[in-house]
């Protein structure tokens, strides 16, 4: 295990030697790829999830959570077999996607509101690229087909469902044992959940509103929007570097840098001469995965929790293979060439 572990932090050592070896070789590329980063940060991450984030911190630290599942507990509880305190995540994820429904899972599981294994699947299933994202960034800027817009939506965001119960099928096929202790102990947490105080300093009771509290709020969101901030900027360094200094320029190469950040990945896959099915197919089944950088933002939000950043990969290969599976019915069913 230790020879294993000297391996693994050797090659990370090496990886990160190799990085800056590649930035001085490519100045201009890490120059231009670093700009872009910080532009697509600024513009468009900063001011849409920055004000998420506070007010989630505001609706977690003030336990609001109880009352919005309550809404949602009826209709979510049935379809997903969650707890009433794991409606939140599902609502705030769908809404504002990476990184907002992990993070919103990690703050429940780090109070100890939800299970670990809780936080784990709704981590799979609602952490995903924004409605926004899908249908005007992808549908409607770069693939220029309005109408397959909630089509496309339907496909990504159903997959991330399909894909996160089949993660938690094979987890509790694997530990069979383990997830009816999990059940039980769940369902005795939801039967005290009324009358459970909570956890000191973690979650206050609702009307407890304190100044300190928006302050921390709005430092925590500074602080995880900022470390985003910096994964975003160092993953289109990387695409950048691949798409300048690699001789191909075909579907491949796009597809790879999609693998590191999805934006990108997308941009450059609209770009190329490949067909508009297989276009479609790969966007799909790359939004579903989230990219590299995707994976690195939600592993920054993960602090102070026990959810797994090595499970969440896992889980989102299994939703990107769906997403790809659902893309190709899509496109050889109901798709037509009159869209475009």
């Amino acid at each position: 295990m230790k020879f294993f572990k000297s391996r693994k932090s050797t090659l990370v050592k090496l990886a990160i030697l190799l990085f800056l070896v590649t930035m001085l070789l490519f100045p201009g590329c890490a120059f231009r790829g670093a700009s872009s980063g910080l532009l697509l940060w600024f513009n468009n991450v900063l001011p849409s999830l920055l004000p998420f984030i506070i007010v989630s911190n505001l609706i977690v630290r003030l336990n609001i959570t109880r009352h919005i599942s309550r809404v949602f507990y009826p209709v979510f509880g049935k379809i997903f077999g969650i707890s009433r305190e794991g409606c939140y995540p599902v609502v705030i994820g769908f809404l504002s996607g990476i990184p907002m429904g992990a993070k919103a899972a990690a703050d429940l599981e780090a109070d100890r509101r939800i299970s670990m294994e809780e936080g784990q699947f709704l981590m799979s299933m609602c952490n995903n690229a924004s409605p926004m994202f899908i249908i005007g960034y992808i549908s409607i800027t770069q693939l220029e087909l309005p109408e397959i817009k909630y089509a496309l939506f339907a496909i990504i965001f159903g997959s991330a469902i399909i894909g996160a119960f089949i993660y938690r099928l094979l987890v509790f096929l694997r530990k069979p044992r383990r997830g009816k202790l999990q059940a039980a102990s769940l369902t005795r947490q939801e039967a005290s959940m009324d009358t459970a105080a909570p956890l000191p300093g973690k979650a206050p009771r609702p009307g407890s509103f304190r100044f300190e509290m928006l302050d921390s709020s709005i430092m925590n969101g500074f602080e995880i929007v900022t470390r985003i901030g910096g994964y975003i900027i160092l993953f289109s360094i990387l695409a950048q570097i691949m798409k300048e200094s690699l001789p191909s320029s075909g579907i491949v190469k796009a597809f790879a840098m999609g693998i590191l950040e999805i934006t990108t990945g997308i941009s450059q896959i609209c770009s190329t001469a490949a067909g508009i099915k297989t276009k479609i197919v790969l966007i799909a089944a790359l939004t579903s995965f989230g990219g590299l950088s995707g994976i690195a933002q939600t592993k920054s939000v993960l602090q102070g929790s026990r959810l797994s950043i090595r499970s969440y990969l896992y889980a989102r290969v299994i939703v990107a293979i769906v997403a790809f599976l659902l893309a190709v019915i899509y496109v050889n069913t109901l798709f037509t060439a009159g869209y475009h």
